[in-house]
């Protein structure tokens, strides 16, 4: 028993340690998770949340259309039948820098941005970036956040969101996190800032939509982002779960 307690209290020092440590900073992603719950933040921190090949593969859409000039230096390919055995050891080791993928998800990916390259308001957008991948910096309630934008233009900036249906990710929007996303990023840009969201389809025939998000809608965005971030300085740094008490559901009247 004393041995589970002792390490019950070495966790929860390292969790203590881990929020004066991350404290200084928080970004999109951290603020999303603290929404869940200060439990789901702090397994964030900890890098205990799994990268799914969704986002791995989201990610490698976004460096071959927004920086394909990175992407050897990030990037390798193995063309072995198997992740297993001496060859597979090896590569692994001399590549623990890069990220490895397969050459038919390298494939995969390259139809995808070769059909963002055929479509006509895409292409006028990057036509007219200045920036991608911009560092933004900005305090909110004493709170410093930083974060990155994909795309940037005169009086406007976009991200792209790779999804499987991009009128689905229409939908979503209004009910998801990606309007307070627009609304912190814009604290770094100058009133009247468009905010665009790309949606990229990852199957045939890798149709893309261009939606710009608005006022309303970014204001909702920033009420959730200003009302959270109350919330997390109020948080005391302890783990914490969901509310504690008993939720009851029921039908709402009509």
């Amino acid at each position: 028993m004393a041995s589970i307690l002792m390490l019950k209290l070495m966790h929860l020092n390292k969790l203590t340690k881990l929020y004066i440590m991350k404290k200084e900073h928080l970004s999109y992603s951290a603020l999303t998770q603290f929404k869940k719950s200060p439990n789901h933040l702090l397994a964030y921190w900890e890098g205990k949340q799994k990268t799914t090949d969704a986002m791995l593969f989201g990610s490698l859409i976004h460096k071959i259309i927004l920086q394909p000039e990175t992407f050897d230096f990030e990037y390798v390919v193995f063309e072995g039948k198997a992740r297993r055995g001496k060859e597979w050891v090896e590569f692994a080791e001399i590549n623990k820098n890069k990220t490895i993928i397969k050459q038919s998800e390298l494939d995969a990916a390259l139809e995808i941005t070769n059909a963002v390259a055929n479509d006509k308001i895409f292409m006028d957008l990057i036509s007219k970036c200045t920036k991608t991948e911009k560092r933004v910096e900005w305090v909110e309630q004493g709170v410093n956040f930083k974060g990155f934008v994909d795309m940037v233009g005169d009086g406007w900036i976009a991200d792209i969101k790779t999804c499987t249906d991009a009128l689905k990710l229409k939908r979503d929007i209004y009910y998801n996190d990606y309007k307070m996303q627009g609304a912190m990023y814009l604290e770094s840009f100058p009133p009247n800032t468009k905010y665009y969201i790309i949606a990229v389809e990852k199957n045939i025939p890798y149709n893309v939509k261009v939606f710009r998000l608005a006022e309303n809608m970014l204001e909702a965005g920033y009420l959730d982002y200003i009302d959270l971030t109350a919330k997390y300085n109020e948080w005391d740094g302890n783990p914490q779960g969901y509310a504690e008490e008993i939720e009851e559901l029921s039908f709402k009247e009509d």
